[in-house]
């Protein structure tokens, strides 16, 4: 039986999280990349003129996560290119974006409250 991944989603964009959805994209998966909406704005994201409603407050920890795995040292993804795969997004917006997805992991931080 023949049995192919194309699609995948990662929850969680933590080190690990984003690191595991690099791994993904560097073997040609498109991946997936949510987390949660942040709580509240920060006095840097008023000044940067952001809302509650952008989409750059919204998606600010998975944008993170990649940021931090494109950095990385040693480097997460074989070449920099490999992160145009990986789609930012939250649980809150995004979760149309799991219909097409083959398979999906779950790496939050080990609280029951938001597993």
């Amino acid at each position: 039986m023949d049995r192919r991944m194309n699609r995948a989603c990662v929850i969680g964009a933590g080190v690990m999280g984003a690191t595991i959805a690099a791994q993904l994209a560097n073997v040609g998966i498109e991946t997936v990349l949510l987390d949660i909406v942040p709580p509240e704005l920060t006095d840097d994201d008023k000044k940067k003129g952001l809302t509650p409603e952008s989409t750059g407050f919204r998606n600010k920890f998975g944008n993170n996560g990649l940021n931090i795995a494109l950095k990385s040292k040693p480097a997460s993804f074989y070449i920099p290119e490999n992160a145009k795969l990986i789609t930012i997004g939250n649980l809150e917006d995004d979760l149309a974006l799991l219909k097409d997805v083959d398979w999906i992991i779950e790496v939050v931080v080990e609280r029951l409250d938001i597993k």
